[in-house]
């Protein structure tokens, strides 16, 4: 009897605290539908404080304003759970766009490919904003794109001209296609199709000249092979064979220098390879010559010998019988 008496206080002293902690809750968390929730969405909105941000893309600020006067011509009661949820999400938005434009603000074009993906997070979040009456019907989310549009047409603009500065040209490519994808979000089609149509030229132009390469690259790697293995009794046909291999090798060199490309460094090895042959059966030849032109020398130098003495034998044979007479 006295352990069921314990356990029914115990019971009742839990029962107790979850009441106190309900009540509790109440006091604290503005209660949907109340003048308290009006009170602190407004307080949020009021507190963005972005001067700079607000200054550079005034669509933000009237966006902003625009929500501040609808809230705060709501009566109380109609300021629900679903208005906290637009109202976050606009305030998220452009907090995102704060973050957004700093990225943009470097030189470096991995911090706009960044601010570009938050862009799109963005534009998510713009279509979500959509679906609830009150903001759709105020124009909020038409201002936030326009203002996400020029954003956009400014990236456009950056990668248009980092793109014509680029030397290495794969790089160009990504950017003429980063800068055509910016204009069309920014509402500039012509402008797009113009960037588009540079990039399509320009990779078009680079695998063109990449494939060639390769195939350069290949036709110095077989000649390199015949040069190392040559068996042909013909002299020198080692020594032409890596002269083939430089000669394709080098117009290998020029397309991947035209453009800047890093696969020269992995073909580099190659050309060092290709160098030491060249320069050990340029030294193999040299030898061959020197032996053939002291074989030449000794030959010449005996036959002139041989000459001289017969020359002279003819002499005596004339003076002798000039003697005779």
């Amino acid at each position: 009897m006295k352990s069921d008496s314990i356990a029914i206080m115990m019971s009742r002293l839990m029962l107790m605290l979850m009441l106190i902690s309900i009540l509790l809750l109440g006091y604290t968390l503005p209660v949907a539908g109340s003048d308290e929730l009006k009170r602190s969405l407004l307080r949020d909105i009021i507190s963005m404080d972005k001067t700079e941000l607000f200054n550079n893309y005034g669509e933000l600020a009237l966006a902003k304003a625009k929500t501040q006067a609808v809230i705060q011509g709501m009566p109380g009661y109609e300021v629900t759970a679903e208005t906290r949820n637009w109202v976050n999400i606009l305030i998220e938005i452009i907090n995102d766009f704060e973050a957004m434009t700093a990225l943009s603000e470097n030189k470096e074009p991995s911090y706009h490919i960044g601010a570009i993906r938050k862009a799109e997070a963005i534009n998510n979040s713009i279509y979500e904003l959509k679906r609830y009456e009150t903001p759709e019907r105020e124009g909020i989310p038409m201002l936030l794109e326009l203002a996400l549009k020029r954003f956009y047409r400014k990236e456009g603009f950056f990668f248009q001209n980092i793109a014509a500065n680029t030397g290495e040209t794969r790089l160009k490519i990504e950017y003429e296609y980063i800068s055509s994808n910016a204009y069309a979000l920014g509402g500039m089609p012509s402008d797009a199709t113009r960037m588009e149509f540079e990039a399509r030229r320009d990779e078009r132009i680079y695998n063109r000249d990449m494939n060639r390469a390769k195939e350069y690259i290949n036709a110095s790697e077989l000649h390199l092979h015949k040069a190392k293995n040559s068996r042909s009794a013909f002299f020198g046909a080692a020594f032409m064979q890596i002269i083939k291999a430089r000669d394709s090798f080098e117009q290998a060199k020029e397309l991947y220098e035209k453009h800047k490309d890093k696969e020269l460094e992995n073909v580099k090895v190659r050309e060092t390879e290709i160098e030491a042959v060249y320069r050990r059966l340029m030294l193999d030849t040299l030898e061959v010559v020197a032996l053939y032109l002291i074989a030449l020398s000794l030959i010449t130098g005996i036959l002139w010998m041989k000459f001289m003495r017969w020359h002279g034998e003819l002499d005596d044979t004339m003076l002798g019988e000039e003697l005779i007479e």
